[in-house]
């Protein structure tokens, strides 16, 4: 597919740009974020092979976009996002430490096509528990301070995921894929994405696997409604990977006022007989249970306050594997001050507790981290 997309991508900026000579109805937008982060692990003392340490890690984004309206209704936008990270537990970006995602939208009065390296429908349309700050509940970026045995991504070694790491359906990460988006109706949007090769390394699956290349569909739904005082907001997803995995999505979040209630649940299972869960271990790149997230759930709860420029968040995220007893729980609570338009402080505090399928302290892990830093945005 990236022989394909990149030539559209160019195909369409050479048209646009030469329409530009014609009209003057171009728009760009550059911005940013980085972050620094210093924590303190203090973990179990019967844990043998753990040990309290210091933890410090930078993270930056940068974000360009480039938009051409045709007339009032009908407008192109190219994206391009950069980001790099120093000293992360898992690395999320889609060439490891340091990544790049491009796409582009066309946007009519009959909804919005996306094509690119893009998350999938579920999860652009999910809602799920207040999330403050850079290190949130889902795909929590607390397990670079004290990781986790139940979830393993490196570039050139192998990708483990014992259990859901997020109630979002991210099965497939930024894989290559194109979306679509209904306008709004009744306050509720609807989408639809197709990913020909599910692998990606901001996702789930390990490239090793015998269904890397195997494609997937998501179907996502949102719904905001207004009550008087209070906003609602809701979102179910669906999505289909290898044709036998089914994955569920589910999230409703309150607001009222400063304050701001919510939860989601996600569920895996396979359905057939086509790729089973690996319990045996194949190779170093192919190690057990590497794909056990494929039958698990996973759910998060928690309130958020805002006042003035402090943002608060106390939440719980618990995610298990149906056939084994690898299970994470994680408490966090963050704050988010926001000094200027320019900079943020943050100050987190969490406790985790992450169970692997032994009793063995390499794959066990569970403690506190204390985590504080500052953040910069234009």
């Amino acid at each position: 597919m990236k022989k394909i997309f990149y030539p559209i991508l160019g195909v369409g900026l050479a048209f646009c740009l030469q329409k530009n000579t014609l009209a003057a109805d171009w728009t760009y937008d550059v911005g940013g974020q980085a972050y620094s982060l210093y924590g303190y692990a203090d973990l179990d003392k019967n844990d043998v092979l753990a040990k309290s340490e210091n933890h410090f890690e930078n993270i930056g984004f940068l974000n360009a976009s480039v938009t051409y309206s045709f007339n009032d209704d009908y407008s192109i936008s190219w994206f391009l996002d950069v980001m790099g990270a120093t000293d992360k537990e898992i690395q999320n970006f889609n060439n490891g430490s340091w990544g790049k995602q491009i796409s582009a939208d066309l946007n009519t009065p009959f909804g919005t096509l996306s094509v690119g390296e893009i998350w999938n429908a579920a999860y652009n349309l999910s809602v799920s528990a207040p999330q403050i700050g850079p290190l949130y509940l889902n795909n929590s970026e607390i397990v670079d301070f004290i990781s986790n045995p139940n979830w393993f991504r490196r570039n050139k070694k192998y990708t483990s995921f014992k259990t859901l790491n997020s109630t979002d359906i991210n099965t497939d990460g930024t894989a290559l894929k194109a979306a679509y988006y209904t306008p709004e109706f009744y306050n509720t949007v609807l989408g639809f994405s197709y990913t020909p090769d599910t692998q990606n390394r901001r996702g789930l699956v390990n490239n090793q696997a015998k269904y890397a290349r195997d494609d997937a569909y998501n179907f996502g739904l949102a719904n905001n409604f207004d009550c008087g005082a209070f906003n609602i907001q809701s979102s179910l997803g669906y999505g289909i990977f290898h044709k036998n995995d089914k994955e569920f999505s589910a999230g409703i979040n309150l607001s009222y006022g400063n304050w701001d209630l919510g939860g989601a649940f996600r569920k895996t299972y396979v359905e057939g007989s086509d790729f089973a869960i690996t319990s045996n271990f194949v190779s170093d790149k192919i190690p057990a249970l590497f794909d056990n997230y494929r039958e698990g759930k996973a759910w998060n709860v928690g309130i958020g306050y805002k006042f003035g420029p402090l943002k608060t968040s106390l939440g719980y995220f618990e995610a298990q594997a149906d056939n084994t007893s690898n299970q994470d729980e994680i408490v966090l609570w963050s704050n988010d001050f926001q000094v200027n338009k320019y900079l943020n402080l943050y100050a987190s505090a969490a406790h985790v507790n992450f169970k692997g399928d032994s009793n063995l302290a390499e794959d066990n892990r569970k403690g506190y981290a204390f985590v504080a830093g500052v953040g910069f945005q234009f």
